[in-house]
């Protein structure tokens, strides 16, 4: 394989196994290439490859033990509605949250009831177990940093010697 921007096929570079050292110019030139790829895809494809990005930050996030950051499932839902193009007042009118209201879930200080993460299931194709189980998660993180220690004194042979 030959390095430079002329040169180089971006098919090349992929799953190539060879150490490879590209310029600024190769790189430019294999972000171009991609670009192009995805502006010639069509509108369903580019929906469907947001809606697996946004299904995979989920599950990624449900299965990340104790982030430093803890997201609410308003934010993921907030950049998805973005990426889409759609605007909250209308998703809020759509799954019956006043648009007046629809900020609290966004800012995650109000929780999306069952009803909501089974509308959202069918919306997005996302299981409305994991919507709701980063709801969980992030309640009980938030309640172990608030009370941190204070479950160390809970011990079960103490309360049997009770």
């Amino acid at each position: 394989m030959k390095t430079g921007s002329e040169n180089m096929v971006f098919d090349e570079v992929i799953g190539n196994d060879e150490e490879l050292k590209f310029t600024k110019n190769d790189h430019e030139s294999i972000r171009d290439y991609r670009r192009k790829l995805y502006e010639n895809r069509s509108d369903k494809d580019k929906v469907r490859d947001i809606l697996t990005g946004f299904r995979f930050s989920l599950v990624n996030y449900v299965d990340t033990n104790n982030p430093d950051q803890v997201k609410s499932l308003g934010l993921f839902i907030t950049d998805l509605l973005e990426e889409l193009n759609i605007k909250k007042g209308v998703f809020a009118e759509y799954i019956y949250i006043s648009p007046r209201n629809i900020n609290k879930y966004f800012k995650g200080e109000r929780k999306f009831s069952i009803d909501h993460a089974l509308m959202l299931e069918k919306l997005f194709n996302v299981q409305a177990e994991t919507l709701l189980e980063i709801q969980l998660k992030n309640e009980l993180i938030e309640t172990k940093r608030s009370h941190e220690g204070e479950y160390d004194k809970i011990n079960l042979n103490d309360l049997i010697a009770g």
